[in-house]
């Protein structure tokens, strides 16, 4: 039996790394396509659905991911028409939890069209995630040198996830048909504020991580000081992001945290797992171990 050949557009970002290599163990025929795909792949601009539809002839299956910014539903959506156009028999999506809830952040906005999209083809598959662990580790520094956690998620509490977990889901999508036709929450084991993210950190470096606080503008502007591209447009959806958080919180129901256990296959990682491996892995790095 031939293996499925599969496109993971994306294939190079933090959660298309992890689902490349799970798949390829998997035994699938993996192509990733991407702007810089390295060897190998599909040299890829998204926006450019002409080049994408003739890219993906021949794919039984493909991961989108799409690019944020102001233009992200008209790339999602010529995307999305490209991969049906080239006879693509599945598309697994990546979007994110609560989009209608949280409808007033830009990066929810913009996916939503996109899920709707490919909602509406036979067999797609939308993944929301939750927050991401990783987000963490843009702020390393801050949490172990500074003995500060500075992301201002609030107290109402999200459901944080690792990409790890959101890999696993991912391929196990677009391997199977159980998940088509559906929208498929992902989150992880535990609500999680401020306090108790900076607690899990302290936990893992043991020494003191306070929480830095529900002020948005100092962290944005050093984002804007650290991260290159950090613009205008980022700057507000970034505000936006956590004044609805730090309001509602990025909930999850029981439902939402089953429908999670069944696609990862077993409980997701926890955060204190996730700081924890993080602590070691720097330590190894310094020693060169």
């Amino acid at each position: 039996m031939a293996s499925q050949r599969i496109m993971v557009i994306g294939g190079t970002g933090q959660v298309g790394r992890p689902l490349v290599r799970r798949l390829r163990a998997t035994g699938a025929d993996v192509v990733v396509a991407a702007r810089h795909p390295g060897a190998g792949g599909v040299a890829l601009d998204l926006a450019d659905t002409v080049s994408l539809a003739k890219a993906a002839r021949g794919f039984d299956a493909a991961y989108l991911t799409t690019p944020l910014g102001p233009q992200e539903t008209r790339i999602g959506l010529g995307a999305v028409d490209a991969l049906v156009a080239a006879g693509v028999g599945k598309i697994v999506y990546l979007a994110a939890h609560q989009l209608d809830a949280m409808a007033a952040i830009p990066h929810f906005a913009t996916k939503i069209p996109i899920r709707d999209a490919i909602c509406a083809t036979a067999s797609g598959v939308v993944l929301a995630p939750n927050f991401f662990f990783q987000n963490d580790l843009l702020v390393r520094d801050a949490i172990v040198r500074g003995g500060v956690y500075p992301l201002p998620v609030g107290f109402a509490g999200v459901w944080s996830i690792d990409v790890e977990d959101i890999a696993v889901a991912a391929a196990r999508a677009l391997t199977q048909s159980r998940w088509d036709g559906q929208v498929v929450p992902l989150c992880g084991p535990d609500r999680l504020t401020g306090n108790d993210l900076a607690a899990n950190w302290a936990q893992a470096l043991g020494r003191p991580v306070a929480y830095g606080g529900d002020a948005i503008a100092p962290f944005i502007d050093a984002m804007k000081a650290k991260v290159p591209g950090f613009e205008a447009w980022f700057a507000h959806d970034f505000e936006r992001m956590m004044q609805v958080t730090q309001m509602l919180g990025c909930p999850a129901s029981d439902a939402d945290c089953a429908a999670t256990r069944s696609i990862v296959g077993r409980a997701p990682r926890s955060h204190t797992a996730f700081a924890r491996e993080a602590v070691q892995n720097a330590a190894h790095s310094a020693t060169g171990d």
